[in-house]
């Protein structure tokens, strides 16, 4: 009688246990699966649409800032095939791309900037925000437009 009673009690024990084991195993299955997505899949996505987002979001807010240029620089940007010219100005707001030149005009449109001016500069207003952070990965603010300052002239 006494080994049947044990027998019983071992029994629940045992499926205590597997309860236990199998709230266990779902909870550490979720925490993996939060792992997961904190190290593997919010940092893709934030690759892959991140830069979407960001100039989405920059041609709906624009920002103007006044830069003093230290220098103007035209360059041929190549990336995954594709080359693209540009002229680069290094500013003490620090560098900014203009894309809107091709081949022929980049060289004479560097050449008219005069160093040591103030220029005022349309920007994305995430990009100039950001624009620290996205120095660590190589991406350099755009500008919409821009004209010198007529009082630093």
């Amino acid at each position: 009688m006494q080994r049947a009673e044990h027998s019983k009690e071992h029994g629940r024990r045992a499926a205590r246990h597997i309860r236990g084991s199998r709230a266990r195993v779902l909870r550490d299955r979720a925490i993996a699966i939060v792992i997961l997505m904190g190290v593997v899949v919010v940092p893709l996505m934030a690759i892959g649409f991140g830069p979407w987002l960001l100039g989405r979001y920059d041609d709906q807010h624009r920002v103007d800032v006044v830069c003093r240029v230290r220098s103007a620089a035209a360059e041929i940007h190549a990336s995954r095939g594709v080359s693209q010219a540009q002229v680069n100005f290094h500013t003490d707001c620090g560098n900014l791309l203009w894309g809107e030149v091709d081949r022929s005009t980049m060289e004479s449109v560097a050449a008219a900037v005069s160093a040591g001016e103030e220029y005022r500069f349309e920007l994305g207003a995430g990009s100039f925000k950001l624009r620290n952070v996205l120095k660590l990965v190589k991406v350099v603010p755009s500008i919409y437009h821009y004209t010198e300052c007529p009082d630093s002239a």
